[in-house]
């Protein structure tokens, strides 16, 4: 209709006065307000609807341009009258079709209008003046507003994340629950930037190629990643379609949801089936009537049946009918919301052999925690109930065998409770049978060994370490204190875990009164040699002393068999002095107390060269050594090896060579094995054992003066150390005298 206004007042001025007046009537009879201006745009004519829709009644020839009294584009500008519609159309410019403005009455209210504008031209085509159609259009502009108020409303509203985004991937809206997602505490946060810089990396290429799809006129859906911006990763969900706007630009419209918690119970949904799969055990679901609703792998292996054989069917197929009463009772249990742990039972094969099973069973409850089904793992006991009937018939046998020994045995759990005795026990004690642990034995622990025994047991038990102490218990038979031996071994399962402790106590009273009277015995010996060595020194020095005054003074008198006598009184003195001094070091050897401070063997052997060095220079003797270790040992002692075996390789030499003595240590599991290694005179294979002996000798004082003392020496003090000493030789072939002593 406007056009065909529009059309006929654009001839009005031509036509006839009637034909004017119709048209005039016609045009106030329209509804729609229409004006017209000259060329200059000053106005000519308004209808009566003009002045109705504009709220003022225009100035003829005054006003300019439009009938309304302000005029503002749809955002809110203001628009000059110079420049609306009309203007444009009058000034030759082009106004494009189905534009809208805002107009504001003097009173202060606005309405929406469309214009229509048109110019008047004359024969020869000039622009003579201007037509302008305006429509109301309020009524359908508040009712798009109201519409896109109620729009936005639901969209903000909707829980998922509603987004527009722009070609380049500039993010124009964002509704309150995608701010939520992204971390954003207000819209200026986000709108305007670009929506790529919330994409994880490795799925921005993606997202973009997508947004790229979608603003090309595609539909699609997306799953990738964002950081929001306080760093949080989330997993999305998005479905978009191309939105178009009125400028021609498309963007993408999208519904996105985060779906982490979804994937994350798909995940773990996903890793709790591959652990039933491939659990060893028999994992079952059945819902609160008995009928089986899953069934894995290791329940197909257990008991003969597939899934599709079983699933549908009743629980009942896998019981034993002497076993029926254990379904209803179990079932109960689960109604209650109970658990069900260890049951051992016994179940059917599909090929009708039974087995022992051990079922742990669970309710399983909705979200809301009401019990919809039951969850059950069975493990196949057969094997361990054969072991544990063959662990409790070794386990008798053991008993047997204890009960027969006439030690006291005991076990004790791997937490250290002492939890049995043999009779022997019982015997020795007289106590009762049923008491174990720390109560069954400190009383009759002596008072100074309780402390030391608790700890040293616990300190066992801890570090899994056997365990061995000496301990008196009060003998109730002959009313003293007697000593024992403790010791226990730990026995370990395949897996190195200690599952039990066996122990022992060993009746060694006798042992240790052996023990303190051989002490008695050697502090006597020693006592003896001491007062010997002493009170024999002073009649030894007088004959000494006056065999030497008798030879200096009368010696020249005397002749033959005489002087002889004199020089065997002399030599024999001399023997016994040695022979006194020998004795009284290897006595002395009885008394040992550790090493505080490691020895060098280097410094300890020249020390002895110096000593003898005499010997050394008198007999011509080459004496070689290499490198010698640092040990744990007394200086003293291992001189007096050094000292006995280098001090015999010079006086054992052979006639016929200069002695050739070589010093050398080596190191071996845990000791130093040293050798001195001589070119004399050798020793007959028969007496390689023999010459440690006390006052053993192979050779006479006319041969090789000495005392028989010096190897018992070196063997009691290699004894000292928990060595070895012995001997490598060939008559005529020298000789190597090795021992060890430890690292």
């Amino acid at each position: 209709m406007n056009a065909s206004v529009i059309q006929a007042f654009s001839v009005w001025p031509a036509g006839s006065e009637g034909a004017n007046r119709l048209l005039r009537e016609m045009v106030e009879a329209l509804p729609a307000a229409l004006y017209m201006t000259d060329a200059q745009g000053r106005l000519t004519y308004f209808n009566a609807a003009a002045v109705k829709l504009s709220g003022r009644v225009p100035e003829i020839g005054t006003d300019h341009w439009c009938v309304t009294w302000k005029i503002f584009l749809p955002d809110g500008t203001p628009l000059p009258h110079d420049q609306c519609p009309m203007a444009i159309a009058l000034k030759g410019g082009q106004v494009p079709g189905g534009i809208e403005c805002i107009a504001e009455r003097p009173d202060g209210t606005r309405f929406w209008f469309t214009p229509c504008p048109a110019v008047l031209r004359d024969a020869e085509g000039r622009i003579i003046g201007g037509i302008n159609l305006l429509v109301d259009i309020t009524e359908r502009k508040i009712a798009e507003m109201e519409a896109n108020e109620h729009f936005r409303t639901i969209v903000d509203m909707t829980p998922e994340c509603v987004k527009i985004v722009a070609s380049d991937g500039t993010l124009l809206h964002m509704n309150s629950a995608g701010l939520t997602m992204v971390g954003a505490s207000s819209s200026s946060a986000v709108i305007g930037t670009n929506v790529y810089d919330l994409i994880a990396a490795e799925d921005r290429d993606r997202f973009r190629e997508f947004n790229e799809k979608i603003c090309q006129g595609e539909k699609g859906s997306l799953e990738f990643d964002i950081i929001g911006l306080q760093g949080a990763r989330c997993h999305m969900e998005t479905h978009a379609a191309p939105l178009r706007h009125s400028d021609g630009t498309t963007a993408q419209l999208a519904i996105t949801r985060d779906i982490t918690e979804r994937k994350l119970a798909e995940r773990a949904a996903r890793w709790l089936g591959a652990i039933v799969d491939s659990s060893d055990d028999a994992i079952i679901s059945k819902d609160l009537n008995g009928v089986i609703t899953s069934w894995n792998k290791s329940a197909e292996r257990l008991f003969g049946y597939t899934a599709g054989e079983v699933i549908g069917k009743s629980i009942t197929i896998l019981i034993p009918p002497d076993r029926l009463q254990e379904e209803p009772q179990i079932l109960s249990r689960m109604r209650r919301g109970e658990r069900v742990d260890h049951f051992e039972t016994v179940r059917k094969r599909k090929d009708g052999r039974l087995l022992d099973i051990s079922l742990t069973i669970s309710p399983v409850k909705d979200h809301q925690g009401n019990v919809i089904g039951v969850s059950k793992i069975a493990r196949d006991i057969t094997e361990q109930k054969r072991v544990q009937a063959a662990l409790l018939a070794s386990e008798a046998r053991f008993r047997q065998l204890a009960d027969a020994m006439p030690q006291i045995v005991w076990t004790a759990r791997p937490d250290g409770y002492l939890d049995y005795y043999n009779e022997r026990w019982y015997e020795f004690t007289g106590f009762r049978r049923d008491t174990y642990g720390d109560i069954s034995w400190e009383p009759i622990l002596h008072p100074d060994d309780l402390q030391h025994c608790r700890e040293t047991w616990d300190c066992s038990v801890r570090s899994g370490e056997p365990y061995q102490i000496e301990y008196r218990f009060w003998d109730k038979h002959e009313r003293r204190w007697r000593w024992f031996m403790g010791r226990a071994l730990p026995v370990r399962n395949a897996d190195g875990n200690i599952v039990k402790w066996f122990g022992s106590s060993i009746d060694i009273d006798d042992q240790k009164r052996i023990e303190a009277d051989l002490r008695s015995a050697n502090n006597d010996l020693e006592q003896f040699a001491f007062s010997a060595s002493h009170d024999l020194q002073e009649p030894l020095r007088t004959v000494k002393v006056y065999s030497q005054l008798l030879a200096e003074t009368f010696g020249q008198r005397l002749e033959g068999e005489a002087l002889q006598f004199l020089t065997y009184v002399r030599s024999g003195a001399t023997r016994m002095e040695m022979l006194l001094r020998d004795l009284l070091t290897y006595t002395q050897l009885t008394k040992f107390d550790e090493p505080q401070e490691p020895a060098d063997a280097g410094d300890v052997l020249t020390a002895t060269l110096a000593n003898l060095a005499g010997a050394i220079s008198e007999s011509g003797a080459r004496i070689t050594a290499d490198p010698l270790p640092s040990l744990k040992v007394h200086g003293a002692h291992l001189q007096q090896l050094f000292q006995n075996l280098i001090g015999n390789a010079i006086k054992y030499r052979s006639p016929d060579r200069p002695p050739a003595v070589h010093i050398t240590a080596e190191r071996l599991h845990g000791h130093w094995i040293f050798a001195v290694s001589d070119n004399g005179i050798g020793i007959d294979s028969e007496y390689k054992e023999s010459i440690f002996g006390l006052f053993k000798r192979l050779h006479g004082n006319d041969e090789y003066s000495g005392t028989g003392i010096g190897l018992a020496i070196c063997q009691r003090i290699v004894d000292q150390y928990r060595g070895r000493i012995w001997v490598e030789s060939e008559p005529g072939r020298g000789s190597t005298f090795r021992f060890t002593l430890p690292v």
